[in-house]
C-alpha cells in the first residue's frame, strides 16, 4: 500500500519543466531586478550579480569603467546572463539563460539613453537631466566613470516549472 508521501513525491517528480515561450521570455526578463553576469577571467569563472534592464532584445547594465569585470568583459567578450526566480514553496520556478556577446559602450551621448531605462527601472521615473541634478550630483565626473555594458544575445533559453496540483 503506498501512502501520502510515495504519492507527493510521485508527484514532484513528474511535474513537467517547459520551455518558456520568446514572450514569457521578455516578459520574465522585462521584470526581474537581479541577474548575473558568467565571464571568464584571468583567474577562471567569474559569476557577478547586477541589476539591469532588457529592451529590443537586448540585456543592459551600469558598470564601472574599471575593475575585474570590466577587465574580464574586454579580454573575452562572450558571455553568459543568467536570471532566475522561484516561489519558497516549490510551486513556481523559472530561469532564463541567454549566451551572448558584450559590448562597453563608453560615448557619454550613446551611454544616457540606457541610462535613462535602467533609472526609469529602478528608481523614480524621472528625465536623466532632472535625476542627476538631483543632491548636487556633478554629471560630467559620474559619467567619466560610468559604462554601459550591452550583452547582444546570439541564443537565449527559458524554462519553467508551474505546479497547479498542489502536490509539493
Amino acid at each position: 500500500m503506498r501512502n501520502k508521501l510515495d504519492e507527493i513525491d510521485q508527484a514532484s517528480r513528474t511535474e513537467p519543466l517547459k520551455e518558456m515561450t520568446r514572450p514569457e521570455i521578455d516578459q520574465f526578463l522585462t521584470c526581474a531586478r537581479i541577474g548575473r553576469i558568467g565571464l571568464i577571467s584571468k583567474e577562471g569563472p567569474y559569476i557577478v550579480p547586477v541589476g539591469f534592464a532588457y529592451s529590443d532584445g537586448k540585456i543592459f547594465f551600469h558598470t564601472c569603467r574599471e575593475g575585474l569585470k570590466m577587465e574580464a568583459i574586454r579580454a573575452n567578450p562572450n558571455v553568459c546572463f543568467e536570471v532566475d526566480e522561484s516561489i519558497s514553496d516549490g510551486s513556481l520556478a523559472k530561469s532564463v539563460i541567454i549566451w551572448g556577446r558584450a559590448e562597453v559602450i563608453e560615448d557619454k551621448e550613446r551611454m544616457i539613453p540606457y541610462l535613462q531605462k535602467l533609472i526609469d527601472k529602478y528608481r523614480v521615473p524621472l528625465p536623466f537631466s532632472d535625476y542627476m541634478v538631483r543632491g548636487n550630483r556633478n554629471v560630467k565626473e559620474e559619467l567619466k566613470k560610468v559604462r554601459i555594458c550591452l550583452i547582444v544575445p546570439h541564443s537565449m533559453n527559458g524554462k519553467k516549472v508551474v505546479r497547479t496540483n498542489g502536490n509539493f
